[in-house]
């Protein structure tokens, strides 16, 4: 007797394996069944948003489902990110990463809400884009040199804006007062489409922007470039040098993009969306959307993105340090 109990529970067992593991699957398989929401961690607007809005839309496309952009601004991006921490690891609510909330604020603020590392998951990267400094065309400077004379001449009589406390556009705008020896105050905004508005509008004469934030802007004339903070010259500004191309290192460091998930997300929906995102990317149309931005678009595995971060952490430890900033 207690051989055919023990028989039945264990045909019992694996009948009821042959009922779930199947809807587990079918489950799985049928990801997404409902809308995916993407946090972007700043305001409409700005370059997070543009990127954001430009991966929901191809998701959307290629999956036949609806992805969103959420916008929840703040801190740097730390409101935003500290929210998806906090979201259900099951593939309905995605991040839009970039290279300051993921490697800049871990060693900008004393303190996160979350933990780079050990909070997220990296899904997919997108590319990079460059930053530029620009001013106000009122500005008689027309180059480096001539822009740290002028700001040389008037100290503290000049002001630099960025996308907000902590920003890169913040660290490199101090970073370059050292560099200069010039005293230009900060001015922070909500979002760099802000930022670029009270450029033109006189408020602030220097500012540094990617170009997916200012390339229309540098086109029309209200604003002029002076230098890119990139390793090469980049074909949407082929007249602009690079600031190692001025006898200034140091600011080869260019942002970057990327979707991530919260911790504990299962590995075949990231590798899913990677793979999805990969090649929604590889479309003509969407890669001039993105190339259109300023954008340099590029691939990496999940395992490869996270070695890409992790290797950022370092780099901008270097940049925080030698700009002085620190933000509790």
């Amino acid at each position: 007797m207690p051989f055919i109990h023990d028989l039945i529970r264990r045909l019992a067992a694996v009948l009821l394996c042959s009922v779930l593991v199947p809807a587990a699957i079918a489950q799985q398989a049928a990801y997404p069944a409902k809308t995916v929401r993407i946090i972007a961690p700043y305001n409409p607007g700005g370059a997070v948003d543009a990127l954001s809005r430009v991966v929901a839309q191809a998701l959307s496309q290629k999956t036949g489902k609806s992805f969103i952009v959420e916008n929840r601004a703040g801190a740097g991006g730390n409101i935003g990110l500290a929210a998806l921490a906090k979201s259900a690891p099951d593939g309905y609510t995605l991040g839009m990463g970039a290279a300051n909330m993921l490697a800049t604020n871990r060693a900008l603020y004393k303190s996160l809400p979350f933990d780079t590392v050990r909070d997220f998951v990296p899904v997919g990267y997108i590319g990079s884009v460059p930053f530029v400094l620009v001013v106000n065309p009122s500005l008689p400077a027309k180059n480096l040199k001539e822009l740290s004379d002028l700001l040389k001449s008037k100290p503290r009589d000049f002001s630099f804006g960025s996308q907000g406390v902590g920003n890169t556009a913040h660290l490199f705008g101090e970073l370059l007062n050292k560099r200069l020896g010039t005293a230009m105050v900060h001015v922070p905004y909500k979002g760099g489409a802000e930022a670029i508005q009270e450029l033109i509008g006189g408020r602030v004469q220097v500012l540094f922007s990617t170009l997916v934030d200012i390339t229309p802007q540098i086109d029309q004339g209200s604003v002029r470039a002076i230098a890119l903070a990139a390793a090469n010259r980049v074909s949407v500004l082929p007249n602009v040098p690079t600031f190692s191309e001025l006898g200034m290192n140091g600011f080869d460091a260019p942002t970057w993009f990327g979707v991530i998930a919260p911790t504990g997300t299962p590995d075949d929906i990231v590798a899913f969306l990677n793979a999805e995102m990969q090649t929604a990317f590889a479309n003509p149309e969407v890669r001039a959307r993105l190339m259109k931005l300023g954008l340099e678009p590029g691939a990496m595995t999940p395992a490869q993105f996270k070695s890409f971060i992790l290797a950022e952490l370092s780099k901008w430890e270097r940049i925080v340090k030698e700009s002085g900033t620190q933000l509790e």
